[in-house]
């Protein structure tokens, strides 16, 4: 009989003009947003239902008629079985491929499903609905949509909640003013680091009270931040902590305390958050961070990341401490990556601050750094390389440490004779400089072939500190930039 009534159902939503059942309970559960490609195949398997339903109704009558009554509890099986392989079969069909940040480590891959994202957008949707008074507003926003932060709230949220969107990704905090000033209200999706570079110089300007929202993620936001973020807004941010790989987690508005998601689970395994959710792409995920879990397992408090603990020298360091140590010395921030060597690994540190010379800072690091664990590289930069998310990539630190600078005096031999008018570093020093560094790298002397794409764009003088990056191009191929500042002065491309 349920059998039957479902029958009919189906069958008369695939009617001219009308919605088919399963498109229409896709949108429901997506709210409103479905991928490419969705309406036909919803259109399909509804007629696919409508043709089990109607079989099935079938052989229930036949199957009563002749007393085989065993057959009439044939849907019992059928139906479970169809579900399970379809949804199999709609994981692997309809699927959304992002990658992490690089901030712990190496970018990785991470293939989502399109449900696992429609089910946290419609969580959040009915979260602001409820709450939210959002007539008027308008998304503001400084995060790509490429990533699944922005995907999520950039994209999908606005979409699910009739929100309109400006398209504009604000890079600037001259800019977010500029839009809400023309907004009659403002739910602003941003990152820490934008938060705290328009809060450090926000009393130069006069900021509309219009914000109803702002909610941030991609790394965790300062107190000080959030106090001042409040005070000039008139809103609390709402964090949001997870991971490309979880989705969302969890959430909180000031405090440490942080409130799980509805439908997620939290415990510990070997001391790191382990989640079970609707968003996650795997189920256990075990994370990289260390908390302290309320025992009715809704609430927790971070204590750290885990995932960055490496060992030099048989001491084990968890560089998420040294760069919090770090910036308890007086600097403004700092990025601590450990480096891989012929004899084992050594950390290197990228340090935004008053520059000092290397006795200074060795005297520094070891108030905080453990016995023989002391950095063996330094860098000073104006600021700590953040990509669209807010984030430190290792990766970028690494390259920055990796780094060969050079600061001559003038007096060196190769100025002698060369550019009698004015002192230049000649293009052949340049070019073995470039042969030297990529000998050292490779540990080995190499056998010049060909120079290629050769290029000098601006003089490299006496007193001027010049940066030499490189990177391999294959295993004969390396290419070179000198750099004097921000400003490229030579490149090329070493084969050999």
């Amino acid at each position: 009989m349920i059998a039957a009534i479902f029958c009919v159902w189906f069958g008369l939503s695939l009617l001219p003009k009308r919605k088919p059942a399963c498109l229409r309970f896709a949108e429901k559960v997506s709210g409103g947003i479905i991928p490419e490609g969705a309406e036909e195949y919803c259109r399909k398997l509804t007629w696919l239902w409508f043709a089990v339903l109607l079989a099935l109704s079938l052989t229930s009558v036949f199957a009563y008629f002749l007393h085989l009554r065993i057959f009439c509890c044939l849907s019992i099986v059928v139906i479970p079985l169809l579900l399970f392989f379809e949804k199999k079969y709609r994981d692997k069909r309809f699927v959304v491929t992002f990658h992490t940040s690089g901030s712990t480590g190496k970018s990785k891959e991470i293939v989502k499903t399109f449900e696992s994202l429609a089910k946290e957008v419609a969580m959040h949707r009915d979260y602001y609905r409820r709450n939210y008074d959002l007539k008027g507003a308008k998304m503001l926003s400084t995060i790509d949509p490429g990533h699944m932060y922005g995907t999520l709230w950039r994209v999908m949220l606005p979409k699910a909640l009739s929100l309109p969107v400006d398209e504009e990704i604000i890079l600037t905090p001259e800019s977010l003013l500029a839009k809400m000033s023309e907004a009659e209200k403002v739910f602003l999706v941003t990152t820490p680091s934008f938060l705290e570079r328009f809060t450090s110089y926000a009393e130069e300007y006069s900021i509309p009270k219009n914000t109803i929202e702002i909610v941030t993620s991609g790394a965790p936001l300062s107190a000080s931040t959030e106090k001042r973020t409040a005070e000039i807004f008139g809103v609390v941010p709402r964090q949001i902590f997870g991971s490309t790989e979880t989705g969302g987690v969890a959430w909180k508005r000031g405090g440490e305390v942080a409130h799980v998601f509805d439908g997620v689970k939290v415990w510990l395994e070997e001391g790191r958050l382990t989640v079970k959710s609707p968003f996650s792409f795997r189920n256990p995920y075990r994370m990289g961070d260390g908390a302290v879990i309320a025992a009715d397992g809704r609430t927790f408090s971070l204590s750290g990341r885990l995932d960055r603990l490496v060992k030099i020298n048989e001491e084990r360091v968890n560089l998420a401490e040294m760069e919090a140590k770090i910036r308890e010395l007086g600097y403004r921030d700092a990025a601590v990556v450990a480096i891989e060597g012929k004899r084992g690994a050594t950390l290197g540190v990228v340090l935004v601050g008053e520059k000092k010379s290397t006795i200074e800072l060795r005297k520094e690091m070891q108030k905080v750094f453990p016995k023989g664990t002391l950095p063996k590289k330094y860098r000073f930069v104006k600021e700590l390389p953040r990509n669209n998310q807010g984030k430190v990539v290792m990766s970028t630190i690494v390259e920055i440490l990796n780094e060969k600078t050079f600061t001559f005096t003038g007096d060196e031999h190769f100025f002698q004779g060369h550019f009698p008018e004015g002192k230049i570093l000649p293009g052949v020093m340049q070019l073995k400089l470039a042969v030297d560094r990529c000998e050292e790298l490779l540990g080995r002397s190499i056998s010049l072939k060909a120079v290629k794409k050769m290029k000098f764009v601006s003089v490299i003088q006496p007193g001027d500190e010049v940066r030499l990056k490189t990177a391999f191009k294959g295993e004969s191929e390396m290419s070179y930039e000198f750099y004097k500042g921000d400003t490229l002065c030579a490149s090329g491309v070493l084969a050999f």
